[in-house]
């Protein structure tokens, strides 16, 4: 029925649409340079200097990325300068890693933050990150052992540690999550060279949006499991061989020879959840209970495992150095007055209605106490009995 007044509405509205769409600007993917990732280093005063990694759609050409550098003193005009020595267009949607430098990041990095918020084309999920020297020496390494573009690599090399729960996530929407956030801290992982690889080497903790302290190793782990759950994780620790002396079977020939000074443990599908209670309000005192399951998957001594007595030994032993490791790294926390575990929000919660400053808080946080349990089970053992 085309006289009918629906046919004439879809008509004018089709029509539409492709008016509209022949309007929409098309860009060739050739005549785009795709930045893949970035790094900023404070060159000199309130004056930074940009590395960009460049990915080229170009079939002739025998290398498909480019590095370009310029300084100044905001990352717009960065960019500006950069399109200056391309013969294609800058565009910032396939951007994967940013980096900053540490003298950078010990200043602040909350202005160039707000200025990927501030970019449309630019996803929450880009990966930031801080470099314990110059961002540049990372973007400009000799790429023999990188197969991939640069920025593709530091992406899969983060978000596989993320996925192995080695890290926490280290995204854009974390970092704004937490910096916005009146009762946490960001934490962002730090790059390092070694022999021309990159390499993670832990974790920057910050006080708002500056660097000023970092973890690495055994830290790793108990910053993840106080801050998220562990669904899937792994964890080595070290003790004198007289605790386990109880427990070692004695057994004869080559086969058996001790190798270690020390007497190692490595315990595996780690399933925890931790649980903070504010109990005390007047006098600031948390309750941090851990529950842990988790497989008993190696030892470096013939351990006796087929009395049930000796598992339960050993998940005593485990709790109270569980214990021990966390109060020392919560004290260390407050030293440094940082919050990456997120103590603020439990206190915050329980104060409804009143508002508090993050300056405010960080003066009560520093004369918190907490009240660390563990309680770790082993379901499985990995160990041959």
């Amino acid at each position: 029925m085309p006289n009918h007044p629906k046919w004439k509405m879809l008509v004018v509205l089709f029509s539409c649409i492709i008016f509209i769409s022949g309007c929409v600007e098309r860009k060739q993917l050739e005549k785009l340079g795709l930045i893949t990732a970035v790094g900023y280093d404070l060159e000199k005063e309130n004056h930074i200097r940009g590395t960009a990694v460049v990915h080229k759609f170009d079939p002739l050409a025998k290398n498909l990325t480019k590095v370009i550098t310029s300084e100044a003193y905001t990352s717009k005009t960065l960019r500006q300068k950069q399109n200056l020595e391309t013969d294609q267009e800058l565009v910032s949607g396939q951007l994967r890693c940013v980096i900053y430098s540490k003298e950078l990041a010990e200043r602040g990095i909350i202005q160039l933050a707000d200025a990927l918020n501030r970019d449309p084309t630019i996803g929450n999920t880009v990966f930031l990150t801080v470099t314990d020297w110059k961002a540049s020496s990372i973007i400009t390494m000799e790429k023999e052992n990188v197969k991939v573009d640069l920025g593709t690599y530091l992406y899969n090399l983060i978000k596989q540690n993320v996925e192995s729960e080695q890290l926490l996530p280290p995204t854009l929407y974390e970092f704004n999550h937490a910096y916005d956030d009146h009762g946490r801290d960001p934490v962002l992982p730090i790059l390092k060279l070694k022999k021309g690889n990159v390499i993670l080497s832990g974790m920057a903790l910050f006080h708002d949006d500056r660097a000023v302290a970092e973890i690495k190793g055994d830290k790793l782990f108990y910053l993840k499991i106080l801050s998220d759950k562990f669904k899937s994780g792994t964890h080595e620790m070290g003790f004198k061989r007289s605790r386990f002396k109880r427990i070692i079977r004695n057994e004869q020939g080559n086969r058996f020879r001790t190798v270690y000074n020390k007497f190692f443990i490595n315990i595996d599908n780690l399933h925890s959840n931790t649980k903070i209670k504010l109990v005390d309000k007047k006098n600031l005192r948390f309750k941090v209970e851990i529950k842990i399951e988790s497989r008993l998957l190696e030892a470096t001594e013939i351990l006796d495992l087929a009395n049930p007595k000796n598992i339960k030994f050993i998940e005593k032993v485990v709790n109270k150095e569980m214990e021990k490791e966390i109060k020392n790294l919560l004290i260390f926390f407050q030293e440094k007055q940082v919050d990456p575990v997120g103590f603020g929000n439990k206190y915050i919660a329980n104060n409804r209605g009143k508002m508090l400053s993050k300056k405010e808080w960080k003066d009560k946080y520093k004369d918190a106490t907490f009240d660390v349990h563990v309680n770790n089970t082993i379901v499985k053992t990995g160990v041959t009995d």
